[in-house]
């Protein structure tokens, strides 16, 4: 009997431990990552706000062969949406869409995601121009995570885990702009 009482006693210590460390976490984690590009404002804003472009510079998009999306609504503008579909470990299932536009300063998306794992995130890509030539842009992302999961932030750390890939993707979008901006500066044949 003695047993059982010091068992029910752990596991009512441990339900007030979980709770309590439940309503003193966070209920996000956040990954804010920056490149500078040698690019205008312009070209890069007009390059982020198209989901169809989002491919380019996501790193787990790139590395599942299997994915397929499927565009929702007219890409570019408030509304529209893009879901896809991969390998469940890869890129797994959910969508993005984009909630506002402010030119050429802000794409603000929503995503939900499906597979491996639901949850709810959002994204912001803030884009600063210096002068003509350099433009900074950062991505901001945080993901939900609602009580009482949120107590898995303690051992989780989305920045650790996931901050690399936010640092390759905007490395890919740098490229592709320095790129097209390299290309608008040469003269027509």
């Amino acid at each position: 009997m003695k047993w059982l009482r010091l068992l029910l006693f752990f596991i009512l210590a441990l339900v007030l431990t979980t709770g309590l460390l439940s309503l003193l976490m966070a209920t996000s984690q956040k990954v804010k990552r920056s490149v500078t590009i040698h690019a205008p404002a312009n070209l890069i804003f007009d390059q982020i706000k198209q989901l169809s472009n989002f491919s380019r510079f996501s790193v787990w998009g790139g590395s599942d062969s299997s994915i397929q999306y499927q565009m929702q609504g007219t890409d570019a503008t408030p509304g529209a949406r893009l879901s896809w579909k991969g390998a469940p470990e890869i890129s797994g299932e959910g969508s993005i869409e984009i909630t506002s536009l402010t030119r050429p300063h802000t794409v603000a998306h929503t995503l939900h995601f499906i597979t491996p794992q639901k949850a709810d995130a959002s994204s912001i890509f803030s884009i600063i121009e210096s002068d003509k030539n350099f433009t900074t842009v950062t991505w901001y992302f945080e993901l939900y995570t609602p009580r009482p999961k949120n107590i898995f932030n303690l051992f989780y750390s989305l920045d650790k885990q996931m901050g690399k890939d936010f640092e390759t993707g905007l490395e890919a979008l740098k490229t592709y702009a320095e790129s097209l901006h390299a290309a608008s500066l040469k003269p027509a044949p």
